[in-house]
């Protein structure tokens, strides 16, 4: 799945000069995208617009031109980004009413003559936005497989020069993944979303690139502001507000130098998402993630599982035999900075109780839980959480 968009600038751009198209309001929406373009002739707004949709009529089956306010009305709620008018036999003028709301609500609103095709215009600008497809896939297929074989970087540089991504500039990489009840649904969240995502990356003055990668909302941001990052992730927030029971955790890179170090910071991304998902954050990032900097590196994981049942195992195999919580309870009492006092209050129970638990787990570990030890079983835990995380995530999260 690729995310594309453009928009109703660059759509629009020579279009006075080729087919006398003229904007007459709304110049403030001319940087919202597109999504593709429709001639509607009724009155009644199809069920079939998903929005940010360009809209095209000529009035023709109508009377006069006052109908032509609740048209742009319904146009407007249905979320389409701009409307042509054609002006001849059925439609005579736009209204002024008309031409205030479309100004007021940054609704871009054309005039074409009668003598200017429709079909013409039509066809030029889906051809636009096709190519414009081509080109966003072209540039998205070249950061995945930068993502994948970050040696092979030399084979994408003409294609990214040209595109704007410079190759001394920093990027910042920024993964979302959403999901419903531990499942993900991040690729039918990004099919259904607004362009609000496309709308923010295009504000900019540097290149973006936005694109779905092994079910992750990917993007890669060149030489952008803490504040823009902060803007992305408030825009994703509010779909996820939005939705009906969706989540979505956010992962955060460091900035990296050039476009050589763009896989590494990708896989910086990942791990402050894994890291927000286990820890139920909403967002991490990649310098604030601490030990799971070291883990998320390991890319054997049969030498994390070994370590995590090394230490760990013999607790769990107890509280399945015997039905006690000795797993919990020592993780619950490093995390109390091994206080029985405040483990004791924490969960409720009589300090003895704590001490008496305490006891058996360091009878069962062998160990009088050192600095050394301890330092351990927390690796230990950390391991267990992200092995938990990686068996309940889909394949390619």
């Amino acid at each position: 799945m690729r995310c594309l968009a453009i928009t109703l600038s660059q759509l629009c751009e020579n279009t006075d000069e080729n087919y006398s198209m003229k904007l007459i309001a709304g110049k403030n929406g001319l940087k919202n995208t597109v999504r593709w373009v429709h001639i509607v002739e009724d009155s009644e707004v199809p069920d079939f617009l998903h929005g940010n949709e360009l809209i095209f009529t000529t009035g023709i089956g109508h009377a006069g031109n006052e109908w032509l306010r609740e048209f742009i009305l319904s146009l407007h709620k249905k979320g389409a980004v701009g409307l042509v008018v054609n002006i001849g036999p059925h439609i005579t003028a736009v209204p002024p009413q008309v031409i205030v709301y479309c100004e007021q609500n940054d609704l871009p609103l054309f005039t074409i003559p009668w003598k200017t095709r429709i079909i013409d215009i039509t066809y030029d600008f889906c051809r636009k936005i096709i190519a414009n497809e081509k080109r966003e896939s072209t540039i998205s297929d070249a950061f995945k497989d930068i993502i994948r074989r970050p040696e092979k970087i030399n084979e994408h540089l003409p294609v990214l020069r040209h595109a704007g991504f410079n190759e001394q500039s920093n990027y910042i990489v920024i993964t979302v993944e959403f999901f419903r009840e531990h499942s993900s649904v991040t690729e039918s969240v990004v099919k259904a979303m607004d362009m609000s995502l496309w709308k923010s990356l295009r504000s900019g003055k540097n290149q973006s690139i936005l694109f779905v990668h092994r079910g992750v909302l990917t993007a890669i941001r060149q030489n952008c502001s803490d504040s823009d990052i902060r803007g992305f992730c408030s825009l994703v927030r509010m779909i996820t507000d939005n939705s009906d029971n969706i989540c979505c955790c956010i992962g955060i890179s460091d900035r990296a130098s050039g476009l050589a170090e763009v896989s590494a910071a990708y896989f910086q991304s990942k791990a402050a998402r894994m890291t927000a998902r286990i820890y139920n954050r909403e967002c991490c990032c990649y310098s604030d993630i601490g030990i799971m900097k070291l883990l998320a590196a390991v890319s054997n994981k049969s030498v994390l599982e070994a370590f995590e049942q090394e230490q760990l195992g013999i607790l769990r195999q107890h509280d399945e035999q015997r039905h006690t919580d000795y797993f919990e309870t020592l993780r619950k009492y490093l995390e109390a900075n091994c206080s029985v006092n405040e483990l004791a209050e924490a969960t409720g129970v009589h300090r003895n109780t704590v001490n008496h638990k305490i006891r058996m787990i360091k009878q069962l570990l062998g160990s009088d839980l050192t600095n050394e030890d301890k330092a351990r079983l927390i690796i230990a835990y950390h391991i267990s959480d992200m092995l938990k995380y990686n068996n309940h995530s889909d394949g390619g999260n």
